[in-house]
């Protein structure tokens, strides 16, 4: 379904008095196939130099466009948005025709480049470019912003977060983000130094105190630290701290440490509601030590997160982890519907939900191209189609599909209508 350029570097795993495999773990992944943008309207600046975009940051307006020639912009500060309703846009429609450009994930020497964008001001969007190789975080966003709107964008290889939203305070924080058609993926594996937080610490969305995020039609590629790193389980997706209401639907996970976590800390609604749904996850055979699995829990957790509904999503551990989904702390009123998984669901400390129509029968035969976490379903995947309910709260499949006048339907993410996998679309417009 989608395109990708595949270069494969083997690297080992684990201690040195650890018996360990040797994996392919690097896939470099082209643009996902975002639909267009409308026009630009109102004010805007063209940009065609990295001059003229630091130039721009000194006289930003609110209610303005930067439009950015195709070309690489190598980064000497910064970008620091502090007006509302900016845009930051490629001119072409793909993700990488405009590549900003830090010192480099692993440099301490990074300058006035700790970071991509930076920004406390309302209504950002950053759409269609690249931001790569920065020291700490692709993307701040700070108390004082809201609804910022992240569309068709490659992050590869920051030092920290890739996207990275700060509170005020406990539960409350940057509301309405959303986050969709992008790409983030570390091409050679996250740095192997400490930037603060010790070696390995890393996410792809990070969000403290938020509400009402979507995080839909991603990929997470490679957030897999060594076993030597200090922080061994990071999830692709952290929504904590008092955050709620989160919907992520419709990504691909591959080879990530914990995809998706609601919640992280036993507290008072570390996370509160929200929906995990039709998404797929993948790791590569082998791609764990024996000690990482006896030490892991799962791809998909609910630490202190009540009443979240995980529904229709498709995971394949491939017998790296312990468990596909676990519950631990406060998760009352959480319900668990119609996923296809290859490992247990799991709960401790108190952890509580309600579980039903769930297979336990899901294996690498059953999908198109399980190797970049394209877990559609094959023709042959008889035993896990037409087998459950439909669910009022996953409508339709990974690819959008109707599920609700379906019954029963398949387990997991993909709904199989007779394609695998089904031509994404490419007549929509997003309007503005």
């Amino acid at each position: 379904m989608f395109a990708i350029k595949i270069k494969t570097v083997f690297r080992q795993l684990g201690l040195a008095m650890l018996l360990v495999n040797v994996v392919p773990v690097v896939v470099a992944f082209d643009c996902l196939p975002a639909p267009a943008l409308s026009e630009p309207t109102g004010n805007i600046v063209e940009i065609g130099s990295e001059a003229e975009l630091q130039n721009a940051m000194g006289s930003l307006q609110p209610d303005t466009t930067l439009l950015l020639a195709p070309g690489t912009y190598v980064l000497s500060s910064t970008l620091y948005i502090r007006a509302a309703n900016v845009t930051v846009r490629g001119e072409a429609d793909d993700c990488d025709s405009v590549r900003l450009i830090g010192k480099g994930m692993e440099n301490s020497d990074y300058g006035n480049v700790p970071h991509g964008i930076w920004t406390d001001a309302t209504g950002l969007n950053v759409q269609n470019l690249s931001i790569e190789d920065v020291y700490l975080h692709s993307i701040m966003i700070n108390p004082g912003a809201g609804t910022p709107h992240l569309y068709n964008l490659r992050l590869a290889n920051a030092g920290q977060q890739f996207v990275k939203a700060n509170p005020y305070s406990f539960g409350n924080g940057v509301d309405g983000g959303v986050v969709e058609y992008s790409v983030l993926e570390y091409t050679d594996g996250p740095p192997t130094t400490d930037h603060g937080g010790g070696t390995g610490y890393t996410n792809g969305v990070d969000v403290h105190g938020g509400a009402d995020w979507i995080i839909r039609n991603n990929l997470f590629a490679n957030f897999h630290t060594d076993d030597t790193a200090d922080n061994l389980w990071n999830p692709a997706v952290l929504m904590w701290n008092g955050s709620s209401g989160t919907l992520v639907e419709n990504n691909r996970f591959m080879n990530v440490d914990r995809a998706i976590s609601f919640g992280l800390i036993d507290r008072d609604n570390d996370h509160r509601g929200g929906l995990i749904r039709n998404n797929m996850i993948a790791y590569t055979e082998g791609l764990y030590s024996d000690q990482r699995k006896a030490a892991s829990d799962a791809t998909i957790i609910l630490w202190d997160s009540p009443d979240t509904g995980i529904y229709h999503n498709t995971v394949l551990t491939n017998g790296n982890l312990s468990k596909s989904i676990e519950l631990r702390f406060n998760t009352s009123g959480s319900v668990i519907k119609n996923n296809l998984l290859d490992a247990p669901i799991g709960s401790r400390d108190g952890g509580d939900h309600s579980a039903s129509q769930n297979s336990f029968e899901g294996n690498a035969g059953l999908f198109f191209s399980p190797d970049i976490a394209d877990l559609h379903l094959l023709a042959a995947s008889t035993g896990v189609m037409n087998s459950v309910s439909s669910l009022p709260e996953a409508q339709t499949d990974f690819d959008g599909q109707i599920r609700s006048d379906i019954n029963p339907v398949d387990f997991g993410a993909d709904e199989y209508l007779g394609i695998s996998p089904p031509m994404p679309p490419t007549d929509l417009q997003i309007v503005q």
